[in-house]
This record gives C-alpha cells, sequence and structure tokens, in this order.
C-alpha cells in the first residue's frame, strides 16, 4: 500500500494489528503508551528510489495504515465509517473533528457499548462503579423484568420492598440521611438570620384573591365506552374510582376495591409532587394551579393579562387517605381526598414546585418545599405538618420564606428550572444557559458554570446514586450531562440538536441510572421518548412514540416504569427496563386512559336553554385499552418497504422466467395485503383543545406506595391511580403461572446468554 511522503522514512511497530477483539486491543494500547517514541524511527536504509516512485501519486494514504495492515479496495470501502486508532499517536490524545460536511456519521456513538452487548457485559459498562453490581441488578431483573407495564404491588415487610426503597443505595441510606437532616435543622435553626413567616386567613379571603374560583359545573363523561354516564363536578369535588377504573355509585358498598380518586381543582395544574413521607400514613401532594383565565385566547394581546398583573399565587397540598389490606399493601381509601393547607402569597403564579427528596418521619415533621414563583426568584418553604390540623382546612399567607435565592444581578436574566441535589444543595438553571449551585444554610451561591448558549428549559440530577450529575435540556442546543464535581473537565452531550419548548419533559429513573427525554422526529403528529445512560451518555435508545407531543414525563422512585403524557390527553406506561434491555424481543406499551375536552359552544340568541348547558364545558375520559406492540414507526415502516421490494422483485423475476408451476402460489403485494403497511404519506394531524393536554404526571416517591400515581389534565381534573398489579399466585405479569424467566440470571453458560440489543426499531439511529 502506497504511502505518504513524511511515512516513506518511517519503521512502524508491528505489534499492532486491527483485527484484535476490545480487549486485544486494549491490551496493544496500554502496551503501545508504555513504549518510548524511539521505536518509530527512520530507517536509514530505506531505498529513496520509492521516493519518486510515489511522487506523482495524487491520493494520499491514511495515518491510520500500517505497512503490514495492507487491505484490498473493497473493504476499505466497507470499513470507511469506522473509527480507526492511530498507531503513532496514543488513544488518550482527542482526534480534531471531522470538518468534512459529507461525513454525518460523526454525530453518532462510538464506543464499547454496542445493540448486541451482552446483558452481563453490559451490566458492567453500565454500572461499572458498584463492586457488586451484578448481584445488585439481578435482584432487579427478578424483581421488574417480567411486569412488562406497570410495577408490582409490594406487601409490607417483604425482601422485595427493602429492594426497591434502598435501590443501588446500602440499606442504612435512608437512616443516616434522616440523621443528617435532623442535624442540619437544627444548626440552621442556631445560625439562622432570617426566619419564615406567615399569618393565618380565612377561606374567603383565600378564594377571592390567591385560589382559581372555577364557575359552574363540569361535565364528564365516565365509565365503560359502551356504557358511559353523565357526571357534574364542582370545584374542590371528587369520584371514587374502583380498581378496574369505573366510578363506584356508593362509596359504602364494600364489594368494589377502591382504585383511586378523580379530583376537579379548578385550574390549570402547572407542577405537582408528591411529599417523600416515611411509614404507613396518609400521602400528600402538592400542586401549583393557576386560573384558566391565565392561558385563555385572546384575539387582542393587549386584553391578555400581563405577567407583571400576575401577582397572586398559591400552593395547594391534599391528603388522600390509605388503608392496609390483610396482605400487607396499601390501598386507596375510600375517604374523599381534603385540602389540608393552601400557602398564599404575593410573589406570582407559581411554576414548578419540588420536594426536598429526604422524607419526613413521625418524629421530625418538617419538610422543605422549592417553589419558583413568577418574580423569577426560587423560595424554600418549610412545611410543618400537624397531625391534629390534617383533617381542617388551613390557610395561611406567607411573608418571608425560609430562604430565597435570586438570579445574578444580570440585564434579563431569570432563573428557569431547578432540582435537588440534597438536604442543602440546590441546581438552578438560568436563562442565559448557565447552571448555579446554590447552598441553602447559608444561603449563598457556590458554583457557576456556562453550559448551554441558550436558556436551559430542564434541568434534572443523579438523586440518589449520582447527586453530583447534571443533566440540562436547553430551548435550543444538544442535551448535556455535567458532572458539577468536576464541571470543568467531566461533560459530555449527545451529538443530535433539539429544540425544547415544554417543561417537565426530562426524568431520572436511578434503578437503570439513566434520563429518558424527549427526541427529534421528522413528523409532527408524532413525538419519540429516549433513553440514555449516563455513563454512555451519547448513545440514545428509542423508548417508546406516542402521538401528539410528549407534554411531561415520570419516572418512578422506586421501580424503572415510565409515564408519559401527550398534547392529545393520553396517559402511556411502560416498562423502561425491559425496553432497553430486550434483545429482539417485542415489547408493549399501554394506554391507561384518554381524555378529551369540549369548549362551550356559542349560544345564539334563539337558544332558551341557556341552564342545561355546563359552564365549564364538558370532558369524556376513557380507560380500558389493550397493550400495543412497542415499536418504532421509523423502523418498521423501513422493515415492511424492503419486504415489498423484496415480494415485487421476486414477482418480477418469476416473470422473466416466463415458467409457472400449476402448484406455484401467487405472488401478493403487502402494499395492498397488509393492512399495517406503513407508507411514507404521514396520517393526518389533529389539532386537540388546549385544556384536552396532560400537565403533570408524578409517582409516589415512596416504596409503600411506589404504584400510585397522579395526572393533571388541562381541563382542571387531577386523576389519582393505583396502578399496582398484585402478583397473588407468584408469578408475572406475562406468565402469572409459570415459574421465573430464565432471562432474569446474569451469570448463564453460552447456550443461555443474553445478548443485548433491541428490536428491529431500534437499529434505526435517532439523528436523523
Amino acid at each position: 500500500m502506497r504511502l505518504r511522503k513524511s511515512n516513506q522514512g518511517k519503521r512502524f511497530n508491528d505489534a499492532l494489528a486491527f483485527d484484535l477483539s476490545d480487549g486485544e486491543q486494549a491490551v496493544s494500547t496500554q502496551q503501545t503508551r508504555d513504549l518510548s517514541d524511539e521505536e518509530f524511527v527512520v530507517d536509514a536504509n530505506q531505498p529513496q528510489d520509492d521516493k519518486n516512485k510515489h511522487s506523482n501519486d495524487p491520493q494520499d494514504s491514511s495515518d491510520f495504515e500500517s505497512l503490514d495492515g495492507a487491505q484490498s479496495e473493497a473493504r476499505r470501502k466497507k470499513n470507511k465509517r469506522s473509527w480507526a486508532p492511530n498507531p503513532a499517536k496514543p488513544l488518550g490524545e482527542v482526534q480534531p473533528y471531522p470538518t468534512d460536511p459529507a461525513q454525518k456519521w460523526t454525530r453518532t456513538y462510538v464506543g464499547p457499548v454496542k445493540r448486541w452487548t451482552r446483558l452481563e457485559f453490559l451490566v458492567d459498562y453500565w454500572y461499572g462503579d458498584v463492586e457488586d453490581r451484578r448481584e445488585i441488578f439481578d435482584e432487579f431483573m427478578k424483581l421488574w423484568f417480567n411486569y412488562q407495564l406497570l410495577p408490582p404491588k409490594l406487601p409490607q415487610g417483604s425482601h422485595e420492598l427493602e429492594v426497591a426503597r434502598n435501590g443501588w443505595m446500602p440499606g442504612s441510606f435512608t437512616q443516616h440521611m434522616e440523621e443528617k437532616y435532623r442535624y442540619w435543622y437544627e444548626r440552621y435553626l442556631v445560625i439562622r438570620t432570617i426566619s419564615q413567616r406567615s399569618t393565618l386567613i380565612d377561606k374567603a379571603k383565600a378564594f377571592r384573591w390567591f385560589l382559581p374560583r372555577a364557575e359552574g359545573e363540569l361535565q364528564v363523561l365516565l365509565g365503560h365506552v359502551s356504557n358511559q354516564k353523565k357526571y357534574l363536578m364542582k370545584q374542590g369535588e371528587s369520584i371514587l374510582f374502583s380498581d378496574s377504573g369505573l366510578p363506584i355509585e356508593d362509596a359504602s358498598n364494600d364489594t368494589s376495591q377502591a382504585g383511586g380518586w378523580l379530583l376537579d381543582v379548578g385550574g390549570i395544574v402547572l407542577a405537582m409532587g408528591w411529599a417523600p413521607i416515611k411509614g404507613q400514613v396518609d400521602q400528600l401532594l402538592a400542586m401549583s394551579v393557576i386560573p384558566h383565565s391565565d392561558q385563555a385566547f385572546y384575539r387582542d394581546l393587549n386584553d391578555a393579562p400581563k405577567p407583571s398583573e400576575l401577582k397572586e399565587g398559591a400552593i395547594q397540598i391534599w391528603k388522600f387517605g390509605a388503608e392496609n389490606d390483610s396482605e400487607g399493601i396499601s390501598r386507596p381509601a375510600r375517604a374523599s381526598p381534603k385540602l389540608i393547607r393552601t400557602i398564599c402569597f404575593y410573589w406570582g403564579r407559581v411554576k414548578r414546585i419540588q420536594w426536598c427528596p429526604v422524607p419526613l418521619t413521625t418524629t421530625h415533621d418538617v419538610a422543605l418545599l422549592a417553589a419558583l414563583c413568577g418574580d423569577g426568584k426560587l423560595r424554600i418553604i418549610e412545611i410543618k405538618r400537624d397531625p391534629e390540623r390534617d383533617n381542617t382546612e388551613t390557610f395561611e399567607e406567607m411573608q418571608e420564606s425560609m430562604a430565597t435565592i435570586k438570579p445574578p444581578k444580570e440585564h434579563t436574566l431569570e432563573i428557569n428550572c431547578f432540582s435537588w441535589l440534597n438536604t442543602n444543595r440546590i441546581v438552578v438553571g438560568l436563562s442565559d444557559g448557565s447552571v448555579t449551585l446554590w447552598s441553602i444554610s447559608p444561603c449563598q451561591q457556590l458554583q457557576r458554570h456556562p453550559v448551554h448558549s441558550s436558556p436551559i428549559m430542564d434541568i434534572v440530577t443523579g438523586y440518589p446514586s449520582k447527586p453530583f450529575l447534571i443533566a440540562t435540556m436547553p430551548m435550543g442546543g444538544v442535551f448535556t450531562l455535567t458532572d458539577l464535581n468536576r464541571p470543568t473537565a467531566e461533560k459530555t452531550y449527545h451529538g443530535n440538536p433539539l429544540v425544547s419548548l415544554q417543561p417537565n419533559v426530562l426524568s431520572w429513573s436511578d434503578q437503570l441510572r439513566g434520563f429518558a427525554s424527549i427526541w427529534p422526529t421528522s413528523f409532527p403528529g408524532t413525538s419519540t421518548v429516549s433513553f440514555v445512560h449516563s455513563r454512555v451518555f451519547p448513545l440514545s435508545r428509542h423508548i417508546c412514540t406516542v402521538e401528539g407531543q410528549t407534554s411531561c414525563l415520570a419516572f418512578g422512585m422506586c421501580h424503572p416504569c415510565l409515564l408519559v403524557g401527550s398534547s392529545d390527553g393520553s396517559v402511556w406506561a411502560l416498562n423502561v427496563m425491559r425496553k432497553v434491555l430486550s434483545h429482539r424481543e417485542k415489547t408493549h406499551k399501554l394506554k391507561i386512559f384518554q381524555h378529551e375536552y369540549a369548549a362551550i359552544p356559542p349560544l345564539d340568541a334563539a337558544n332558551d336553554n341557556d341552564d342545561q348547558i355546563p359552564r365549564r364545558g364538558g370532558c369524556r375520559i376513557l380507560h380500558g385499552f389493550l397493550p400495543q406492540l412497542n415499536s418504532h414507526p421509523l423502523g418498521t415502516r423501513i422493515a415492511k418497504e424492503s419486504r415489498v421490494k423484496r415480494a415485487r422483485g421476486e414477482k418480477k423475476a418469476a416473470n422473466k422466467k416466463g415458467k409457472k408451476l400449476e402448484d406455484e402460489v401467487t405472488f401478493e403485494d403487502p402494499a395492498d395485503s397488509d393492512e399495517d403497511y406503513y407508507t411514507m404519506v404521514p396520517a393526518p394531524i389533529v389539532v386537540h383543545e388546549s385544556q384536552t393536554r396532560i400537565t403533570a404526571l408524578a409517582w409516589n416517591p415512596n416504596a409503600e406506595f411506589s404504584w400510585w400515581a397522579a395526572a393533571a389534565m388541562g381541563s382542571g381534573l387531577v386523576r389519582i391511580m393505583d396502578l399496582g398489579i398484585e402478583n397473588t399466585q407468584g408469578g408475572s405479569e406475562d406468565h402469572p403461572d409459570e415459574p421465573e424467566s430464565a432471562e432474569t440470571n446474569l451469570g448463564r453458560s453460552d447456550n443461555g446468554d443474553v445478548e443485548m440489543g433491541d428490536d428491529l426499531d431500534d437499529d434505526v439511529e435517532l439523528v436523523e
């Protein structure tokens, strides 16, 4: 093979060969680093005739080629997309970025983890920092892998419940964090200079100035699709649901098991979160609710309310009763939900709220709630729970918060998002693309790092196993991961740029140690959700594709199940562990329910039945959907188009031969016979009412209630659901009568290994 002029007088080390395995290459690379530069010397006996022989060669060979690595032209063309290492340079040196615009493949991931990597090696790559990673992950597989769609219900005192609660952390982690929380709070009480101040107000004042008021009734159609009934709901009212999703007419009847509630809060829920509480107690859900007038349609923008005028804000805390059955499983009580506490203030509408992840205990009833207010400041609020006042509504007006985090004093700089790292650390995303780390006590800024060039729309930490790993999603740019322990050195991103205008579309799974986020798609009628692992961040894996645009995401804190809310009012659920670990196996997704809102029709002068028309419009909720195949539409379309071309080619070849046997089967075009055939023509795009969308989703973070979830709709309804799968026969969701699947074992022989890859849909690179 011809060499460059600069390489004609060099003699290279023959120990490097590029047909070795990954392990052999790693050993060879380490040996090469240990060698001195004296091995690469100029050979004085090199004949000089070859210099003129190749002087007129118009093409220079690559520096990646050695003297003994001659390849054929066909093989070189086949491997032109591979990253071949340079033997003259150590692999630790950063190679220059290719500037050829035709090399679009440079935006893909190139590394040790492939889609076909075996499970045991994939666990080593993903969780290599944990010594007993295979034993821990084997427990995860036994607990969750056989459940395709929803998490199982775990009884009290079981080993499975402890596995779900601890995850990757040791068993003493929760108690250790509680002790640190108690010590930190006692220290805060001693050194604080400004204490939180609030005064109690009456209910009439709270609803007049702070809380949204929904006048009239909302007509809701509930029940089976073939026999739906009309219900009229007012603000503050609720409907009890059975575990099958049907309304319970008589709450005193014990024949059906309670499975959740449908609550009318009378406004749009922007954010909500379950309070971390330890023990078998009633659950608390905090919600930020704004009036529908804030996001109403105005033909004249001058008539729309100005953000500076919306100074009244409030946070509602609802209590949901719980009870244990004979098997020790927590279930929703038949008692109606209660609004036990309302925090009112003049700091503007609350855009986002998030509880401190350290749970409450019976001896320490003080929780911390962070709220991003309309005035651009992030405030930390003490929530002191008093069991004596839980049965009464309490309204208080806040004058001073526990701590206030302000954006830097720069022009038009605002706080867009935030996330907790631990009890005393909180990270903030700013509108200029920078990330700041704050201490709560004392309240001061510790770090600030430029990460993006556009406003940060969402930020998530890897608490509890990786609290200082920060994932940030900008308004326009690349999805980035930053380690705050070494922010200037440990930073990576995914090369696929995206545009994000919607918050709450980024979530962290501590069991999988990865992030779920929205992903760019070429068709606006659907949206894609992908999974990226924290240790192999540039590599993305397809999770699911839903109709409409993804409006919110929520990963379970104690299980790897994901909830996806869409603009068409649908809520989807699936087990992400089974999706990202399955090898050539079909996985499914489930539509939990479908919500649809219809606005009030315009009234004409001839209509005399004004009283019969609901003043707030109507909505319909459908449930009972069958699981759907969870495949990538692009991969499915490509596979079926290939089958069409192959069938037409066979038919054309048979026609050319001119011979047809008597028993020959006639060729059929799959495009005509297959009802599921995907064409390149996209389906019609449906534009729904803005109040149809799902505005917020939240899994319960407490292990005893981890299968409880909350979904907020744009119409003002909030549905609390008990989504756990009962495992009464000791089996699984897929095979309830069969023993545990053999795929959950990480240490098997060659005939039982699970080769890790994905379905055909995952073979499609998400870089288009």
